[in-house]
């Protein structure tokens, strides 16, 4: 546990240095971040939490996760450039610790101060955690649901074993509900940041690994038969064999992630689609 302590208190330094330092100094630049920041304020001035809105205009580029967490930074510090990027640079720190505990989960301590040192100087990834975007928040949400599925698959490491042993023999997902409905809400709130690439994205990169996964072993005496050629295509065909894809995509729990989401991130999709009588749904999603 001190270990674990003194990794996490290290690593939020360095990243907190990197992120935090000067964060305000600089001017709201390219074109996202002060728009991003300009409509938050406008929405805060108006009193509506619901509809984004731009110079007296629509902004349907983005939902709205963004806006309300600016708003909270703009209610704690004040206008600024230094509010606008606060929660960015929060979440890349958070990221940052999330994947710590994934690597820590399937490797060893060593390789998750690594990945998490790695991480933290990854030079666009720390340019996420100092702009007023999306980004930052999208990737935290998606590693956040990739750590709940990781920790929800993987029994904790004991020992010195080379390789992560699952929780329950032969199932390469979660079984207990409680981290399938927690890894789609952070999921879902993904979606209210970006959209649909906060669910498709990261679904994307776990389905591609059970399906890998969960391919049964070929006989060695098959393989042995038919050489080298064989054992790499074989592999690439049975992983999106229809059945094989159907029977993955069916083992994770598709119907309790549509309705997570749809609960999470439907309810201000239709109610900003009520209150612009249509337009932002149809801008947005068209």
């Amino acid at each position: 546990m001190k270990q674990f302590a003194g990794h996490c208190i290290l690593l939020a330094a360095v990243a907190a240095t990197l992120f935090f330092t000067s964060l305000g100094k600089s001017r709201l630049w390219d074109r996202d971040e002060p728009r991003n920041a300009g409509c938050a304020v406008e929405m805060m001035q108006r009193g509506d939490l619901v509809v984004p809105i731009f110079n007296d205009e629509l902004r349907p580029q983005k939902p709205v996760l963004l806006y309300w967490l600016m708003i909270s930074a703009y209610a704690l510090f004040g206008i600024s450039e230094f509010a606008a990027r606060f929660w960015s640079a929060l979440l890349g720190l958070g990221t940052v610790l999330l994947t710590y505990g994934i690597a820590r989960r399937l490797f060893d301590p060593a390789v998750a101060v690594l990945s998490g040192i790695i991480l933290t100087s990854t030079l666009m990834f720390c340019v996420a955690a100092r702009a007023a975007t999306p980004d930052s928040a999208l990737i935290f949400f998606s590693t956040l649901g990739i750590f709940f599925y990781v920790i929800g698959t993987f029994a904790s490491r004991k020992g010195n074993l080379d390789l992560p042993v699952l929780r329950n023999p032969f199932h390469w997902f979660p079984q207990q509900t409680r981290y399938v409905i927690l890894m789609n809400v952070a999921f879902a709130l993904g979606v209210l940041t970006k959209g649909p690439v906060g669910i498709v994205l990261p679904t994307a990169i776990l389905g591609m690994f059970l399906l890998i996964q969960r391919l049964p072993p070929v006989p060695d005496d098959r393989a042995i038969q038919h050489g080298q050629l064989y054992r790499f295509i074989n592999p690439c065909l049975r992983t999106f064999n229809p059945i094989h894809f159907a029977k993955t995509c069916w083992a994770m729990r598709p119907l309790t992630a549509t309705g997570v989401v749809l609960i999470v991130a439907a309810p201000w999709y239709v109610w900003v689609g009520l209150k612009t009588e249509g337009d932002f749904t149809q801008m947005f999603f068209l």
